[in-house]
């Protein structure tokens, strides 16, 4: 599926100024852009994004998640 950063807003339950802060600290990958310059992302970034939610919910800060998301990646 596809997914626009509104509608990854909507299926994490979070407010689309978050997920574009998300993108913009590097911790969702820079997307496909499509003609209109819309950006376009699939399953693997709404995953990614609800592991960050998850997280969060922990009380880990953002750079917290990036090394956890960097160490994680390395392990893959």
């Amino acid at each position: 599926m596809v997914y626009s950063i509104s509608d990854l807003a909507i299926e994490a339950g979070l407010s689309y100024d978050t997920v574009y802060y998300y993108i913009r600290e590097e911790l969702i990958s820079e997307s496909l852009r499509v003609g209109n310059r819309q950006r376009i992302f699939g399953e693997d970034d709404l995953d990614m994004l609800k592991r960050i939610v998850s997280l969060r919910k922990e009380g880990k800060s953002i750079e917290e998640i990036r090394h956890i998301l960097q160490e994680e990646a390395a392990n893959v």
